[in-house]
């Protein structure tokens, strides 16, 4: 079993390029474009410019082609986390940012919960280093999980037997009370035909006297 390489990247702010037209004609974006796992469409590059989110997304990705290649890194596992501290540059907010990025798209389905819990703790004001500590942990958690489950995901749903077994339950119930119900049912008849004997061996006693 091979385990993945991890690389954590933090820094202060990232700079989104100002237009599709920067995207297209200034040199720093060109790696966008030199890709042979995925292809960077118009659409892409409108969300690089008008969605912060879809820009980190991109931007990891290349980060992490940078530092683990492009063909060799495909459908591996190894894994990028992006830490931005102050947001992005211009935006008075300062949100910050957390991005995980992995070139298996099994592992990506373990990681949005911890790129969530992640980003809370920094909106919260926890100190970096316990964010960062927390977030070493929780990936190599998920990795864990990853390798034992053979990448498929936990679940979390009523197990198959548990399910039989209570149908099984049910219809036995269901069996009981319609038994029941006939030998009630059946007990009632006999009272009232006996009740009725009765009653008519009474009237021809009175007939007679």
């Amino acid at each position: 079993m091979s385990m993945a390489l991890k690389k954590h990247t933090i820094t202060k702010q990232l700079e989104q390029p100002a237009s599709a037209n920067d995207v297209m004609k200034k040199s720093e974006y060109a790696c966008l474009f030199d890709n042979e796992c995925d292809q960077i469409d118009g659409d892409m590059i409108t969300g690089i410019v008008g969605n912060v989110r879809k820009f980190l997304k991109i931007y990891s990705w290349k980060v992490y082609e940078r530092w683990f290649g492009v063909s060799e890194s495909c459908s591996k596992t190894n894994l990028l986390a992006l830490v931005v501290i102050d947001g992005v540059v211009n935006d008075a907010r300062k949100i910050p940012y957390v991005r995980l990025h992995t070139g298996s798209p099994r592992l990506r389905a373990f990681l949005p919960n911890i790129q969530n819990e992640v980003n809370n703790a920094l909106v919260q004001g926890w100190p970096l280093a316990k964010v960062i500590e927390d977030l070493v942990d929780d990936v190599g958690y998920a990795l864990k999980e990853y390798y034992e489950l053979n990448g498929e995901q936990r679940d979390h749903s009523v197990p198959l037997w548990a399910r039989n077994l209570f149908l099984i339950c049910l219809a036995l119930v269901v069996a009981a009370l319609l038994v029941e119900w006939y030998v009630v049912r059946r007990k009632i008849g006999v009272q009232k035909s006996g009740s009725i004997k009765i009653a008519s061996g009474k009237s021809k006693t009175h007939l007679m006297f």
